[in-house]
């Protein structure tokens, strides 16, 4: 855990210092997930030594062997504010 210490602590400064919800969509083998991963109560800001950052948001995308789904994301245009800016769904792969 230690050797994430220092992009962890990046991205809380990064999302504390900026006005809007931050997004963070990562995967490779895991199952679609969505959640606020260093909101206030999350175990990992004590692993990690680190403030809270209630307004990242992680969506991880499907990609386990057995995924049946993929994840349509949906910008919004220019006027949209906070978190009406990205939207997402899952979409089975038989659409």
């Amino acid at each position: 855990m230690s050797g994430f210490r220092e992009i962890v602590q990046t991205i809380v400064e990064e999302t504390n210092g900026f006005d809007a919800p931050v997004y963070l969509i990562n995967g490779d083998s895991h199952v679609f997930a969505e959640n606020q991963p260093l909101a206030e109560g999350s175990p990992w800001l004590d692993i990690y030594g680190q403030p809270a950052a209630d307004d990242l948001q992680r969506i991880t995308v499907d990609g386990s062997n057995n995924a049946t789904n993929y994840v349509r994301f949906t910008v919004a245009g220019n006027n949209a504010k906070g978190t009406e800016v990205l939207s997402w769904e899952t979409v089975p792969f038989s659409q």
